[in-house]
């Protein structure tokens, strides 16, 4: 009866650790690179993910920003305070505020 369990609970412990070895190589082949500027600029925004920027949320305008397809002061919400910043990180002189439109 002892030996049962031991034996039982031999199998769970090795299948644990296969899967966890297994989700490890997998969690590093298949990992998504995700562009640093992105994540800076996503901290800086707001996060109201009102859509008045024109994008579906704030990781949709991040991402636009990171990539160059949007200005950095594209965030109604965030006013000229979150341009700055986000101007900062992306290297742009005056955070780019001066180029946003009264909504």
């Amino acid at each position: 009866m002892v030996t049962g369990i031991l034996i039982a609970a031999a199998v769970v412990g090795i299948l644990g650790i296969l899967i966890g070895v297994f989700l490890g190589v997998a969690s590093e082949k298949f990992k998504v690179e995700v562009d640093e500027k992105e994540i800076l600029v996503r901290n800086e925004l707001p996060g109201n993910n009102c859509g008045g920027c024109g994008y579906a949320g704030c990781d949709g305008l991040a991402k636009a920003i990171a990539a160059g397809q949007a200005d950095v002061g594209a965030c109604p919400v965030g006013g000229p305070e979150v341009a700055a910043k986000i101007g900062a990180i992306m290297g742009v002189a005056g955070g780019g505020a001066e180029k946003r439109s009264p909504l």
